[in-house]
């Protein structure tokens, strides 16, 4: 039934809207005026409150039902008399289904109208062939639309303060106005849903909330999803994965759907599409977080963070790298994300880094929350380009210093966390807690657990670790309670440095395993972190090759993602272990491939020349060593880092190396030393080449001295013994404190930390897949068999072939992965070698010949063929004519024939 009503609708909460009343009462001969938007954006109670204020109201019309023709209408509307202003309003105008021969007559009868008569068409839409620009050219019309009727900042604050009732901060008004983008149904659905909370404590993290409000949820399911197409509200969870509902990228990314109508559709008809400029669109962001939540629960997480994955792929392809990273995140992606950031770093200026970090990222995705993303984030932001992020931040802090705004916590935190990562930690607590504190007061629990388990962080780094572990378990608590991944991750991880850092061993192991399956459910690039502290577990149980296995699983792993932090942290690992392992050039390369990448970190990279110090005079390298103490030393005075103003003890000894593969070869520093007493050498060597293994008294004597009688053994070890001490450490007073040759009660053994050895660097190189550069070391390391001048020594027999079969073991190896890859050169070069040191060995010789052959080196299979037949009739009475000649012919020499 069609309504008519010469009365307009009670409505409460009238409240002048200045603006659009003066927009209403402009152009004095206007006939017409049209209020079109969407449900939910004030049009009736904006007329209402104008005809309370300006009497003008002749009649007012409500449509319920479809009018289809201009006579239907006229017969509604009430007769126009006299000369004062006369207004006709005619509500739910999108009922008015004219065709065009009615339009026309409408039209018609609009411009006979009196100057004195206004006619109101109000509703979701009007007759397409109006011709409203027309009029407002000619000034016959005012046009009032959605952007017109959202409240501005002054009519919310105003609205919230007369009408409402809420005292709200004008920090807290604008951050309200930026959730619910001006719409006035969400302000009257905002006030009710407030009613009674106490917004004290945490507004954001109400607002943040609000779209999961159950009136919410009523309104859009009444007001928006019930006339929608089934196939319009799947598009709208699709495009509920996007900030704008950008046309193009919307059709790449559903190429066969029909987007332009689809967003024709919702358009025209819904209250939540807006238009920034001309031809850019988006869903109202209270709908799309609605919609988005719809697509969790139909879809399931999973499928969700899938499709972002599959957008930040397409985005990245057309060069759209900022919704490309946002996508990214939401993704969990952490991979793709350092790959973006380094786009974006090539590409851009700092202040575009600022949409990233100033809250930009949570508009897409609650996912995206700063507690989730800030521990990746500002790791991937290179740090020189952070350092011109402070100024702009700062800036904005100091702008609203003033204002209780609920976005402050997390603008502490975000320059916080730059300002730890350039080196200025004191400023960085400051800012932390600043944080905290306000987290704690907006009820913000992710941010205050996360703030509370960085500042563990910012304690341990400066050795307040009774603090540090108090904040860390505080963290933890939270973070366990409230299922905070990221927060829980990180506070496990931080928790077990501190328990290694207090020797409860145990305890941090298990803690780090933790940490380490919780970041393989939520950050995986954060992973390298608890893998390095279980490296420093077994570092400190002296399980070193244990150690350098984990160690190089956080560098394959932070080599992977291409992050500068994580691949210092994890080279530093590496070095540590090879230090302790004896291999100071491969510690040494490391660590200072770990300065270069914690360069610009300021106090990071202190920490990391503190470490490269100890290793360069280890190395004997004592110029070096005082020059980059001294200059560590000095940025720590500058920066105030009295944690660190502690000096290294550089220990200025001469490094002891032993050349044990091939001719033996003794130096103590750069000066060789020759052992007489043959007690004191049978000593050392048996120490040096005894895998790292502790010996009782009784083991080394009856190993070196078996045919002696007991007490002349004994009295010949203690001589051999102290000689070796004193001629290695001339001022050794005190065996038990020998660098060399320590003793821990009940056995003796070599610090193999304190040497370098050419056997314990061979066996770290013999670890790694082929390279020509490991080959090449290893080949120029192994000078022959162990200690081949003393072949007659029972105690060497068994580490001597151990060590030739790991070495040709490996070999074979890496011929073998040569071949694979195509390398026949390289592997031909590695059987050389194999040949050289097992000329007998037939499959050797053969191997060696067929890869010359493939390599196209015919003159020189040819020879190696003849040296071998030759060697293996003359020493073993073996024939390999026949081997080789068949060889020769099935790779098409068969000219060639060996006589």
């Amino acid at each position: 039934m069609t309504i008519r009503s010469m009365r307009m609708p009670q409505t409460e909460s009238l409240m002048d809207r200045k603006q659009l009343f003066s927009l209403l009462l402009s152009r004095p001969h206007k006939k017409i005026a049209t209020v079109v938007a969407g449900a939910g954006y004030g049009k009736t109670s904006l007329l209402t409150a104008f005809f309370h204020k300006y009497p003008m109201l002749g009649g007012w019309v409500t449509l319920t039902q479809p009018v289809y023709t201009f006579d239907q209408l006229a017969g509604l509307l009430p007769s126009v008399t006299g000369k004062e202003p006369f207004w006709i309003v005619v509500d739910q105008s999108e009922n008015l289904k004219l065709d065009e021969p009615e339009t026309s007559r409408l039209v018609a009868w609009v411009e006979q109208l009196p100057f004195s008569v206004t006619l109101v068409l109000s509703g979701r839409k009007i007759p397409k062939k109006l011709p409203v620009s027309r009029w407002k050219v000619r000034g016959l019309a005012v046009a009032i639309d959605q952007r017109n009727l959202a409240f501005t900042l002054e009519e919310t604050s105003q609205l919230l303060d007369t009408v409402y009732k809420i005292n709200l901060t004008s920090q807290e008004v604008r951050h309200l106005l930026t959730v619910l983008e001006g719409w006035p149904a969400g302000l009257m659905l905002f006030n009710e849903a407030v009613t009674g909370a106490n917004l004290d404590s945490g507004l954001k993290h109400f607002l943040n909330r609000f779209y999961l409000n159950e009136d919410v949820h009523q309104y859009v399911a009444s007001e928006v999803m019930a006339d929608l197409p089934a196939d319009v509200q799947t598009f709208l969870l699709h495009a509920s994965l996007f900030r704008e509902l950008d046309e193009g990228l919307l059709s790449l990314y559903k190429p066969d759907w029909p987007i332009r109508d689809y967003i024709e559709n919702i358009r025209h008809i819904q209250p939540f599409l807006l238009v920034d400029e001309p031809g850019r669109f988006r869903i109202h962001e209270l709908f799309r977080r609605f919609f988005y939540q719809l697509a969790e629960r139909e879809w399931g997480g999973e499928k969700v963070k899938h499709r972002h994955g599959e957008l930040a792929i397409l985005c990245r392809a057309n060069y759209r790298f900022f919704e490309a990273i946002l996508q990214a995140l939401a993704a969990g992606n952490d991979r793709l994300v350092a790959g973006i950031m380094k786009d974006i770093a090539e590409r851009y200026e700092p202040e575009e880094f600022l949409r990233l970090i100033d809250g930009w990222l949570e508009q897409l995705s609650p996912s995206l929350h700063l507690s989730r993303t800030s521990l990746l984030l500002f790791r991937c932001i290179p740090v020189e380009l952070a350092k011109q992020l402070i100024a702009p931040l700062e800036l904005i802090a100091h702008r609203y210093k003033n204002e209780a705004s609920p976005g402050y916590a997390d603008l502490y935190h975000r320059l916080a966390t730059i300002y730890f990562y350039q080196g200025e930690l004191t400023k960085a607590v400051q800012l932390y807690e600043a944080s905290l504190e306000l987290s704690y007061k907006n009820e913000d629990e992710p941010m205050a657990a996360l703030n509370t388990s960085l500042l563990a962080q910012m304690y341990r780094f400066m050795n307040d670790t009774e603090k540090a572990f108090v904040l860390s378990r505080r963290a933890l608590a939270k973070a366990e309670a409230h299922g905070f991944k990221q927060v829980q991750m990180h506070a496990l991880w931080n928790a077990a440095e501190l328990l290694i850092e207090k020797g409860h061993l145990e305890k941090a192991r298990r803690l780090a395993e933790q940490s380490i399956h919780v970041a393989r459910e939520c950050d995986e690039s954060s992973i390298i972190y608890p893998l390095c502290t279980i490296s420093s577990y077994f570092r400190a149980k002296g399980e070193l090759e244990e150690a350098l296995q984990w160690a190089h699983k956080a560098l394959e792993q932070a080599d992977g993602l291409g992050i500068r932090p994580d691949r210092g942290w994890a080279s530093a690992a590496v070095a540590l272990c090879y230090q302790e392992l004896g291999n100071l050039r491969e510690a040494r390369r490391l660590m200072e491939e770990a300065a270069r990448l914690f360069k610009g970190f300021r106090h990071h990279s202190c920490i990391i020349q503190k470490k490269l110090t100890l290793i360069l005079s280890k190395q004997g390298h004592m110029e070096e060593a005082y020059a980059l103490q001294k200059e560590v030393d000095s940025i720590a005075r500058e920066s105030s880092y009295t944690w660190l103003q502690k000096k290294e003890k550089i220990d200025n000894k001469p490094l002891l190396s032993l050349q044990m593969l091939g001719p033996l070869s003794i130096r103590l520093g750069e000066e060789p030393i020759q052992i007489k007493r043959k007690s004191s050498l049978r000593l050392l060597l048996l120490l040096a080449s005894g895998s790292k293994r502790r010996w009782s008294r009784d083991e080394l004597i009856g190993r070196l001295f078996p045919e002696e009688t007991e007490e002349a053994a004994s009295n010949q070890f203690y001589v051999g013994l102290s000689t070796l001490r004193k001629l290695l450490e001339p001022d050794l007073k005190k065996g038990r404190n020998s660098r060399f040759i320590a003793y821990d009660g009940s056995h003796y053994y070599f610090r193999f930390e304190e040497v370098k050895i050419d056997v314990e660097e061979l066996k770290q190189l013999l670890l790694y897949p082929y390279n020509p550069e490991v080959f090449a070391q290893a080949s120029r390391l192994y000078k022959g068999d162990l200690l081949h001048e003393y072949l007659y020594e029972e105690w060497l027999e068994e580490s001597r072939a151990m060590i030739r079969k790991q070495y040709l073991k490996v070999l074979e190896k890496w011929a073998a992965q040569c071949q694979e890859e195509g390398k026949i050169k390289e592997a031909a070069e590695i059987l050389e070698v194999m040949v050289a040191l097992e000329p007998y060995e037939e499959s050797f010789q053969m191997h060696y010949v067929r890869l010359l052959l493939k390599n196209g080196k015919l003159g020189k299979a040819r020879k190696s063929a003849d040296k071998a037949i030759m060697l293996m009739e003359k020493e073993l009475g073996l024939s390999m004519k026949e081997e080789f000649n068949q060889l020769f012919y099935l790779q098409e020499y068969k000219s060639v024939r060996l006589e």
